[in-house]
């Protein structure tokens, strides 16, 4: 059977799990679920999940540039109308806030917000058919928001990201302090 690419919407508690598991830096493990779905059911970021059967092998989320430029204003109305976790996470916040920078992004730039690979789940192929696979979801991804170019921030120490992400051939577009932006034009 092959793998599928699915956009969630609903059900979110176990991809919001996977993510904080993973991903021990992301601002949504931080806030919490109801930050996280908030944020998806807003819009504001989407949420994708590679499966094989009914197993999940892979979770995408992006932000477009409608909300990657105000996604600040976007994170300050939520905190307005959920003012106890502004004071519990304000470090976070202001971290969080502060990662955009001076970058320039065009209008047909996606915000690629977090890959999560589960690498048993696609232990019985290669690497090379695994990188194609999900750059096939990429173009499909990038194609329900109107957008040609994927961008991306990680931490310079994480040096599986900086592996994978030279492997499929993004190019630098930016750096602020730790984090290293990287981009891929997929219709070039």
């Amino acid at each position: 059977m092959s793998y599928k690419l699915q956009k969630n919407n609903k059900h979110l508690s176990k991809i919001f799990d996977i993510i904080s598991e993973n991903i021990q830096d992301s601002v949504f493990k931080k806030l919490g679920l109801r930050f996280f779905v908030y944020m998806v059911s807003k819009k504001i970021i989407h949420v994708y999940s590679v499966k094989k059967k009914k197993n999940i092998s892979a979770i995408v989320t992006v932000i477009d540039y409608k909300n990657y430029i105000s996604m600040n204003e976007k994170m300050i109305n939520y905190f307005f109308q959920h003012p106890i976790q502004l004071f519990v996470n304000l470090i976070t916040v202001f971290s969080s806030m502060s990662k955009k920078s001076t970058i320039k992004i065009k209008t047909d730039y996606l915000h690629l917000l977090h890959l999560i690979i589960i690498k048993k789940n696609f232990s019985n192929i290669s690497i090379e058919r695994k990188d194609n696979i999900l750059n096939n979801f990429y173009k499909k991804i990038l194609n329900n928001h109107n957008a040609k170019v994927l961008f991306l921030c990680f931490d310079k120490k994480n040096k599986k990201a900086q592996n994978y992400y030279k492997r499929n051939n993004f190019a630098f577009l930016h750096k602020v302090k730790n984090l290293i932006y990287l981009k891929k034009d997929f219709y070039k």
